[in-house]
């Protein structure tokens, strides 16, 4: 469930958003500042949702949100895809009926054994242990490398017969590798579809903003898309064709604008904001 069929018809409603490189600020950059008061304001006033769909783990999530004086998002999909949390009150919920979902697609194959699998991978290491969940194991590696790990890696889970996919990014702020191991076909997009038919809105309504590998699921799903001009190198190009090949390519806008400054401006143009 990484795909959907768009109504073009239907108002956008819900910005859901990368983080680091698309919502969050960065360093030293006043439009960006300035965009994202903007945002704020808009959010407050009810006129936008918003979700929040990153990488992050949930504590550092919220640290952000505190850090960078983000707004307060009613659902939080963290650790790419593999955990929702929801708003309720002064603080978050995990949503368990995701979390029971994920368990009842992985069965009996637990992380420990995800482990096991892919032991002894020259090149791998696993991320400290805030950055591991239930349902994903993360790795490191150095960025010129990365690609033929997560190809290394696709292939040992299949051979082992395992319900899990992986994928690789490069982090734009240590310029290292990173690889997250997945239930099947979980990502950004996964969660945040499966979300849109358990919560209060449509996969029509969502707009999505990206700037990174991990945000290519999100940006060819269906939703109307905004790619960031900070954007990690080949993206647009990736996105662009895969959005061509689904007849889909009025869906992507691709922001003249950095981070903040970028979501903000497709905001805009898909009539989110007026």
């Amino acid at each position: 469930m990484n795909h959907f069929n768009p109504q073009p018809k239907i108002t956008a409603k819900t910005l859901a958003t990368d983080l680091d490189g698309t919502l969050i600020p960065l360093p030293n950059n006043a439009g960006n500042v300035s965009a994202l008061a903007e945002l704020f304001k808009h959010h407050q006033s009810g006129e936008i949702n918003l979700v929040y769909a990153t990488g992050r783990h949930f504590e550092s999530v919220l640290e952000a949100i505190v850090h960078y004086t983000l707004p307060t998002p009613e659902w939080i999909v963290c650790d790419v895809g593999s955990a929702i949390f929801r708003h309720r009150g002064d603080s978050y919920q995990r949503y368990t009926p995701y979390e029971d979902h994920l368990a009842q697609t992985t069965g009996t194959v637990n992380r420990a054994k995800v482990e096991t699998c892919l032991n002894h991978i020259d090149g791998l290491e696993l991320q400290p242990p805030d950055h591991q969940q239930r349902f994903k194991v993360s790795y490191q590696c150095t960025s010129e490398v990365l690609h033929k790990l997560v190809d290394t890696i696709e292939a040992r889970l299949q051979n082992d017969d395992m319900p899990y996919d992986c994928m690789g990014s490069i982090d734009p702020f240590e310029n290292c590798g990173l690889i997250d191991v997945l239930p099947r076909n979980v990502s950004k997009a996964y969660a945040l579809l499966w979300l849109a038919t358990h919560a209060d809105f449509l996969p029509d309504e969502v707009i999505y903003s990206g700037d990174s590998g991990n945000d290519y699921a999100a940006l060819v799903s269906g939703f109307r898309a905004i790619i960031v001009a900070n954007s990690s190198e080949g993206l647009v190009e990736k996105v662009q064709a895969k959005l061509q090949q689904r007849n889909l390519s009025e869906q992507l806008y691709l922001a003249n604008k950095e981070a903040t400054s970028g979501v903000l401006e497709g905001c805009k143009h898909f009539g989110l904001i007026k």
